[in-house]
């Protein structure tokens, strides 16, 4: 690796995390699961309650409370304000980042060149690109992970102290972010520790450690939880305490899939990289299974997919804490293999082209053309794609190949071009901000309104409600709309109505408000 190249790998990663950071200020809070997690965090702080998070007037039990501190964190330095909470995301990505190359560095302490090339593999990642900026606890979480992972490294390279201590650090913050689902992403790896760690190590010392690291990671997080069991009532404390443990894990119905359900997803999750035909030829003489590094990746990467796709609930995002370990594996077998042969490197901007010919057509597409946003899509996104393609092929034919910089630099500017019109043409439908002030307008002037159906929490923060939003089952609601004549309803609904006092879509359906004496009309969802 040249200065120049070393220079780029080393600082480049910064405006490349600032280009992707700088799409959340073109894009509004996402209805359900960012407006519900700021709803959240609003509501802890009007009550002055930082034990137990409440959303709508009730216990909120589905999420530990770290994220929420860390939004409220900021509120405290800067205000309240809608800003601040869309920094956490990329300031955890950050931290990804950061500790990604760490990592690198503790598994091959002699190749810089993999501790500077793996932060830009993990940040052109499709999926961690994705979610990189979102309010939600998967890239916090893995910031955990990471460091977790260095703990169990710095035990296995001697520092035992120092590296129990980073597991239990990681677990207990682990569990305040996203609950025990972090032993599912560091237990494998560390049980699995005969398969990749040197066979000097002592096994009955090394599950001592485990065993004591993770009863203070608990102890940690009970520091928490058993003051906020104590102060939510016996409902949350049971919700808290084995709800979203076992219970939860292991006999929910909450997004059931099937056993295989993550597998058609993983050329999407891990594009470019599987896509790059020099991946898979360096993987072929990378001499795998002699590096205990690759090992490390490989233990890691299989055992946390391999557990996820056994657990009933699944999620996209629930992959994302992997992720850095692909990142690793990408950069090791790739940093140090001879240049690739010519052809196989004109497949990317191929690809990249094609996606940028399908965008332009976007609206011609079966299927989609009938999405109310795609209707309005315009050429121009199809076609920046398309001009991110031709560069990455001039590339190919100026230097006879591509460079993890070059791919990453294309990924991530393709991802924040798309995020500008994506929310140009989709944003609308996901901006509740004035479905949420007129809720607002309603408190002000004490106009009786209710909400008709499964309500997540929408308008809490974006309306700065100070009460909770009443809500009703469809069953409840003629009884409701004939004490309440000068009332309003509100619902969201799969078709347009024709007869909304107010009305705007919501992502594909409509959030429809009208007035009490149009109940019978009322189509929640």
């Amino acid at each position: 690796m040249t200065i120049p190249d070393k220079l780029i790998y080393r600082w480049g990663i910064v405006p490349l995390w600032l280009l992707l950071s700088a799409s959340v200020y073109f894009r509004s809070t996402i209805p359900i699961d960012e407006t519900r997690y700021l709803s959240v965090a609003w509501e802890m702080w009007l009550r002055g309650d930082f034990l137990v998070p409440y959303l709508n007037g009730e216990t909120y039990s589905h999420k530990p409370p770290l994220l929420f501190w860390l939004i409220q964190a900021g509120w405290w330095i800067f205000g309240v304000n809608q800003w601040w909470p869309s920094l956490v995301g990329p300031l955890a990505a950050l931290a990804n980042l950061l500790l990604t190359r760490k990592l690198a560095e503790k598994l091959w302490p002699e190749q810089t060149a993999v501790a500077m090339a793996a932060p830009w593999v993990l940040i052109a990642t499709l999926l961690w690109t994705l979610f990189a900026t979102s309010i939600m606890f998967d890239i916090l979480l893995t910031s955990w992970v990471l460091l977790g992972m260095l703990g169990l490294l710095e035990v296995v390279q001697g520092d035992e102290r120092k590296g129990w201590v980073l597991v239990a650090a990681a677990v207990g913050f682990g569990i305040l972010s996203k609950g025990p689902v972090v032993f599912l992403h560091l237990i494998p790896t560390a049980i699995l520790v005969a398969v990749w760690a040197p066979r000097s190590i002592v096994f009955s010392r090394w599950f001592a450690g485990l065993l004591i690291a993770a009863l203070i990671g608990v102890a940690i997080a009970l520091v928490w939880a058993i003051p906020a069991a104590i102060a939510g009532g016996e409902q949350y404390a049971n919700a808290i305490l084995w709800h979203q443990t076992a219970d939860r894990a292991v006999s929910t119905k909450i997004h059931t899939r099937s056993l295989f359900w993550y597998l058609p997803f993983l050329p999407m999750f891990l594009f470019p990289w599987l896509f790059w035909p020099h991946f898979w030829g360096s993987l072929r003489g990378s001499r795998f299974f002699n590096d205990r590094g690759l090992r490390f990746c490989l233990v890691w990467l299989v055992s946390t997919f391999v557990a996820f796709s056994l657990l009933p609930s699944k999620q996209i995002h629930y992959l994302i804490p992997m992720l850095p370990a692909f990142a690793l594996l990408v950069a090791k077998v790739v940093v140090h293999t001879q240049k690739p042969r010519l052809g196989g490197e004109w497949l990317l901007p191929v690809l990249f082209g094609a996606i940028g010919v399908f965008l332009v057509y976007l609206t011609k597409v079966p299927g989609l053309s009938k999405l109310n946003w795609v209707q309005t899509v315009q050429p121009a996104w199809g076609l920046s794609v398309l001009a991110i393609a031709v560069m990455l092929a001039l590339l190919v034919w100026i230097k006879r190949t591509l460079s993890v910089a070059a791919i990453s630099t294309a990924l991530v500017a393709a991802i924040f071009v798309g995020f500008i019109f994506f929310f140009r043409y989709a944003g609308p439908a996901y901006d509740l901000q004035p479905a949420a002030l007129k809720v607002k307008s309603f408190n002000d002037q004490h106009i009786p309104y209710v909400y008709v159906g499964n309500y997540q929490g929408q308008f809490n923060f974006l309306g700065r409600l100070t009460q909770p939003l009443p809500v009703l089952p469809a069953e409840r609601l003629a009884d409701w709309a004939s004490q309440h004549a000068d009332g309003y309803l509100i619902s969201l609904e799969k078709s347009q109505p024709s007869d909304a006092v107010y009305l705007q879509p919501h992502r594909e359906y409509w959030l429809v408000f009208r007035r009490a004496g149009q109940a019978a009309d009322v189509k929640p969802l």
